[in-house]
Formats: structure tokens, C-alpha cells, sequence
């Protein structure tokens, strides 16, 4: 069994560089905001925006907020062994059938439950996070993370969603000497139904690699 007892004392807090992770190795950015601040996605997102109206971007961006946070509440007490019926069934419907299908598309394949929503972080490449799940998906030790979405993603669309697993995975295995391959991304999309997206993490380091750099490269010139 691991000891994750070290991974206890790490908080994060939001600074002008963006949200940052103090851990015993330093303070370091997070996943998502290195994914962010290096996205090919930054100008679309702000077409979007102009387009919408800020009001109502904002108005979008915190009702898609808010559900996908109630949903991964939920989702880690259930895979918790908790009782979520109760408060769930007070929910609006879609934040309940988002996280039903979840939640199911969760037990068709996790096995073990080792840690949920733990820091983990990397002192050789400087980057943090906090991961959904780590644990046992059909035999094999994965990274598994839960996602919400508007509407069906393909493979092309979530590539940033790999990228940050395989972060997970990096950091994970240089903490606690694991061997962690797998990634599992779960998507429960609001029009109905989830989506299981499955990979290995050494696909992906190269671009994990290259997007951190890129980060650390532009807060340098800054």
C-alpha cells in the first residue's frame, strides 16, 4: 500500500503567474494552468468570447464550472464507498444524470481505489496538480480523471486532457516509484451518456515536456 501522508501538507494558491502549488520540493504551477497559458485554444476562446458578450461568457464558463465541480464531488464520495443518493437526488437533473453515467462508466472498470484527489507534483520538470483518481482499471495500475462536457469529444479534442494525465502519471510514479502507463479519462456529457477514452502516458511526454518548457520560457521572459 502507499503512503501518500507527504502529499497532506501541499496547498495552492493564486497568484499572478497563475494557480500555484507549495510543495516540499518548491512552489510550482499547476497542470492546468500550464495548459492554459501554452493553449493553441487561447485565441478561439477569445473570438468565443467577444462573440457571446463577456457577461454571458462568464455566465457559461461558471454554469459549466459549478455542475462539472458538483459532479466530481459527488463521483468521489460514491468511488469513496459513501452514500450520495440523498443529496444528489436535491440536485438538477443534469447534474444528477451526469454523474449516474459517470459513475457508471466508472465501475465498468475500476478495480482498486488507491488515492482521490491528491497533490502530486514533479521536482525535476516543476509542475503540480491535483489528480481525480489513482488506482486499478481492469488489472492495471491507471491514472483516471473525470471530465464533463456539453457535448461528445473525439481523440483529437482532448489531447490536453492526455497531456495533463500523462503529468499525473510522471509525477506519481517519480514520487512513489510507481510504474503508471495507463490513462483512463472518463466524460459524461450533458446531452446524454459518457465517453471512455483510454492511453498510455509515454505518448504523451514528449508534449508534457514541451508544454512545460514553453511555460516556464514565458514566465522567464516576463
Amino acid at each position: 500500500m502507499i503512503d501518500y501522508t507527504k502529499t497532506d501538507s501541499v496547498y495552492a494558491e493564486t497568484l499572478k503567474t497563475g494557480r500555484t502549488y507549495m510543495t516540499p520540493d518548491g512552489d510550482f504551477p499547476s497542470m492546468t494552468t500550464i495548459l492554459g497559458k501554452t493553449s493553441d485554444n487561447q485565441v478561439w476562446l477569445q473570438k468565443w468570447r467577444e462573440r457571446v458578450g463577456e457577461e454571458e461568457a462568464d455566465r457559461i464558463s461558471k454554469e459549466a464550472t459549478d455542475r462539472g465541480t458538483l459532479v466530481h464531488e459527488y463521483a468521489e464520495k460514491y468511488f469513496n464507498g459513501e452514500d450520495i443518493k440523498p443529496d444528489l437526488l436535491k440536485e438538477k437533473s443534469d447534474v444528477r444524470e451526469m454523474t449516474y453515467n459517470l459513475i457508471k462508466a466508472g465501475e465498468r472498470g475500476i478495480d482498486e481505489v488507491w488515492a482521490q484527489e491528491i497533490a502530486l507534483w514533479s521536482p525535476s520538470l516543476k509542475y503540480a496538480g491535483r489528480v481525480d483518481l489513482v488506482g486499478v482499471w481492469k488489472g492495471i495500475p491507471t491514472i483516471v480523471d473525470f471530465k464533463t462536457s456539453k457535448k461528445k469529444k473525439n481523440v483529437k479534442q482532448i489531447k490536453d486532457y492526455y497531456v495533463q494525465c500523462c503529468g499525473y502519471a510522471y509525477a506519481h510514479n517519480e514520487l512513489f516509484g510507481t510504474d503508471i502507463k495507463q490513462i483512463v479519462i472518463l466524460i459524461t456529457v450533458a446531452a446524454g451518456g459518457a465517453q471512455i477514452f483510454t492511453g498510455n502516458m509515454q505518448h504523451y511526454l514528449p508534449d508534457l515536456k514541451h508544454r512545460v518548457n514553453k511555460y516556464h520560457e514565458i514566465f522567464r521572459r516576463s
